[in-house]
């Protein structure tokens, strides 16, 4: 199949992940939803194990993959809780901004250097968010914002992980991914017994139907993310990941009407040209 299909079915998948995860947090609290998540997702990914050999990795290969998936887990779980707080279509965009705090990232941590074409499209970005942020309705408190930077911010410096293990390290994706799941429910199981959220009061008939859109929302990340690998596999990575990004642009757009969300115009014309940004700045690094 054609990677640029490939990649519009992985953006298609995600943005019909983020519009049931934001149902589902009407219901269940963040913490709780990314718990349960990760462990349906987890139990899936174990058919990786007929595919690589996920052992086969070596020790600062590990630690790079622990620490990666931690701090991964930590974005997503505050993604989740931007989105319990917040109107998915004046945040979700926001994290289209990770292929800019990608690019000064790696200016700052391994040196890449940013080129003229790259620092317009951070200028571009810049006029997105301002476009995002001229009407901001239920963009919450400042705490919400706090939640989408911070883990704008941790994406970023996976992103620059994930460069130094499959480009590095020529590590499997496949592998990267089996690692990222493990350490995502061990992380979120940690911090539900730290904190004593009674799980069991999910675990009723009445909760049936929230739990099975959980289990939707498990096969869209496992569908998005292995159409994504897939492209990647004949693709340009850099500008599979740009087709991918559209996805917060479609999220915004079901998902601002389908919760009735104010000033949804004037956030997709911010969205789009955050991810137009996006584009330029990845395509000049393919």
């Amino acid at each position: 199949m054609n990677w640029l299909l490939l990649a519009f079915i992985s953006a298609l998948l995600s943005a019909c992940a983020a519009v049931t995860q934001k149902k589902i947090l009407f219901r269940i609290d963040a913490l709780s939803f990314s718990f349960f998540l990760s462990a349906v997702i987890m139990v899936l990914s174990f058919g990786a194990l007929f595919l690589v050999n996920v052992t086969a990795v070596s020790g600062i290969t590990l630690i790079i993959l622990v620490l990666k998936g931690v701090i991964n887990a930590f974005a997503f779980v505050l993604v989740m809780m931007m989105l319990e707080r917040a109107d998915i279509s004046g945040t979700l965009p926001l994290l289209a901004l990770t292929p800019g705090v990608t690019a000064i990232l790696a200016f700052v941590a391994i040196g890449e250097t940013i080129s003229s074409i790259e620092f317009w499209g951070l200028l571009l970005m810049i006029g997105g968010v301002l476009l995002l942020e001229r009407r901001p309705t239920r963009l919450g408190s400042f705490k919400a914002q706090r939640y989408i930077w911070t883990a704008l911010l941790l994406f970023a410096i996976s992103a620059v992980m994930d460069k130094v293990l499959v480009s590095g390290y020529r590590t499997s994706p496949i592998t990267v991914l089996f690692y990222q799941h493990a350490i995502f429910l061990s992380v979120y199981s940690i911090l539900i017994l730290r904190k004593r959220i009674p799980l069991r009061r999910f675990m009723t008939r009445e909760q049936l139907p929230m739990l099975a859109l959980i289990g939707v929302v498990a096969l869209f990340t496992l569908g998005y993310r292995l159409t994504q690998l897939d492209a990647m596999k004949t693709g340009d990575v850099a500008m599979v990941l740009a087709v991918k990004r559209t996805s917060v642009f479609f999220a915004s757009l079901v998902g601002g009407k389908m919760f009735s969300e104010k000033h949804l115009a004037i956030r997709l014309v911010g969205a789009a040209v955050i991810i137009a940004a996006g584009f330029i700045i990845l395509r000049n690094v393919a």
